[in-house]
């Protein structure tokens, strides 16, 4: 009996339990008419049809070919020495697992490799369409397959089956053995190897005997021991260096190229993205000098290399590509592409986006002296503590502050000099800039003078026209701020010299 009259006899008897129009369905596919959904559930089929079925240690390697490149695994068997209450001492025992082929196994996901391999090592179909020669396979999307898999065994056999477009019924249909099957083939026929590649990049935990570590919730952040953060890149012209703070207000604070606090919410979101980064999907596995041209790796936007924990790491950030960008972890021949938005923190990284947006953040408590320069005048608060013995305690030590100005009058320290000195150390940047030095007219000079005898530290603010002021740090530049702000610090001079608030307080 021919094969296709089997086939029609054997939906004939499917029809007693199916009903007719699930029987017209089957003779009918791939019509993908309005009919074939309604009945796609009652023709489902509990029958698999078994097609090939081979134990790991019986392959060799399967390929798999397809638009996007496709891969190949291979098979690697391992023999070792078992011993347990149900194998004697000694005992050796075979396990044969799967690789990517051109992929480091360092960088595969072993899992995903694996569920790739149970595809080809065995096959079975929800159904059997018909032979091959009796079919336009065009129809099925076998006439041009999505891809073909090829399983080859140890001892030289090959099997293979392409597979073409989904079953309205169910499953997708597989060209095998030159008869056409619908079939579940997973979701692994249209990857390529760079699929089959890890997408964590990087994660940051707390040292396991770690003082801060305990049962409590506490943020990883705080527990994590960073020691240092160095940028560079092309977004830095200097090479820029972060510490842990020890006197500035935030959690951290630049000493390269100038001193001065970074940016707390910047910092808080940057620790909390490396700690936990995730690729969403892998661009290249050894990369050659081309591809990371391609990239922007080869000369990274941003280079930052972060001290934790007793390690280090150097992320790379290259080009934007959407709304992802490339990233390589130095040491680690991947190419990764991150959302913009997880890695933009240190991908996109400035001088002007790590600092403080204030120009200058200085505790009031160590200033000695205070000068003002501007072209007309020069003006000194020069401030005294005196510990307090009754407050003071061992282990702290309380003082009592008090200010004179230029020409020795006494000022009120607290509601007086605080309020007016919170303007000096109040004034924020607008904008970074390209200048490297200073140019324009000197508008204002302010200077702090400490306790400790520790170098001063000079602001200078030139007028560059647009209302704007270039700000220079100890002789650096770092960016623009309102001209407005600084000649208010300026006309406020007399009321404060005068001893009245600037706020109109006594």
């Amino acid at each position: 009996m021919k094969k296709t009259t089997r086939n029609i006899l054997a939906t004939l008897a499917v029809a007693v339990v199916l009903g007719g129009a699930a029987t017209a369905l089957l003779l009918t596919q791939p019509d993908t008419g309005e009919d074939s959904s309604s009945v796609s559930s009652s023709a489902s089929s509990d029958t698999s049809i078994s097609l090939y079925s081979y134990e790991n240690n019986e392959i060799e390697s399967i390929s798999v070919s397809n638009a996007n490149g496709g891969y190949k695994l291979l098979a690697r068997t391992e023999t070792a020495s078992t011993s347990s209450s149900d194998t004697s001492s000694g005992e050796e025992q075979q396990t044969t697992t799967f690789y990517v082929d051109g992929v480091d196994d360092a960088y595969q996901n072993a899992s995903t490799v694996s569920t790739a391999a149970s595809y080809a090592t065995a096959l079975s179909a929800t159904s059997e369409i018909g032979n091959a020669d009796e079919l336009k396979l065009e129809d099925y999307g076998l006439k041009d397959p999505v891809a073909t898999i090829t399983t080859t065994l140890t001892d030289g056999d090959e099997v293979s089956y392409s597979i073409g477009n989904d079953s309205p019924v169910t499953g997708t249909y597989i060209l095998y053995d030159n008869t056409v099957y619908a079939a579940s083939v997973g979701t692994y026929f249209d990857k390529s190897k760079l699929d089959f590649v890890l997408t964590t990049i990087l994660t940051i935990t707390p040292p396991e005997d770690s003082d801060n570590s305990s049962s409590d919730s506490s943020s990883t952040a705080d527990t994590n021991e960073y020691t240092q953060f160095v940028f560079t890149g092309s977004n830095f012209p200097e090479e820029v260096k972060v510490v842990p703070e020890t006197a500035l207000t935030s959690s951290f604070e630049i000493v390269s190229p100038y001193e001065v606090s970074t940016n707390p919410t910047t910092f808080d979101t940057l620790t909390a993205n490396i700690e936990s980064l995730t690729a969403t999907s892998v661009a290249a596995v050894d990369p050659t000098d081309e591809q990371l041209e391609e990239f922007g790796l080869k000369n990274p936007t941003v280079q930052m290399k972060v001290s934790v924990n007793g390690n280090s790491y150097t992320l790379l950030s290259g080009k934007l590509n959407g709304s992802d960008r490339y990233v390589m972890l130095k040491g680690v021949d991947v190419v990764y592409v991150c959302s913009e938005d997880s890695v933009s923190s240190w991908a996109n990284a400035t001088l002007f986006s790590l600092r403080d947006s204030f120009v200058w953040l200085q505790d009031i408590t160590k200033v000695n002296k205070v000068t003002l320069k501007t072209p007309d005048r020069t003006e000194v608060f020069s401030l005294t503590r005196t510990e307090n013995e009754e407050s003071s305690t061992e282990d702290k030590v309380v003082y009592d502050y008090s200010v004179k100005g230029t020409d020795g009058q006494d000022i009120t320290y607290s509601g007086v000099f605080t309020t007016y000195y919170q303007t000096l150390i109040g004034v924020q940047l607008l904008d970074e800039t390209t200048e490297t030095e200073s140019t324009g007219d000197l508008k204002l000079s302010v200077t702090y003078d400490f306790y400790d005898g520790g170098e001063s530290r000079v602001i200078n603010y030139y007028s560059i026209g647009g209302r704007r002021c270039l700000v220079e740090v100890n002789g650096q530049v770092v960016g623009v701020v309102s001209e407005s702000v600084i000649q208010e610090i300026i006309d406020n001079l007399d009321t404060v010299l005068d001893n009245q608030s600037i706020d109109g307080n006594s």
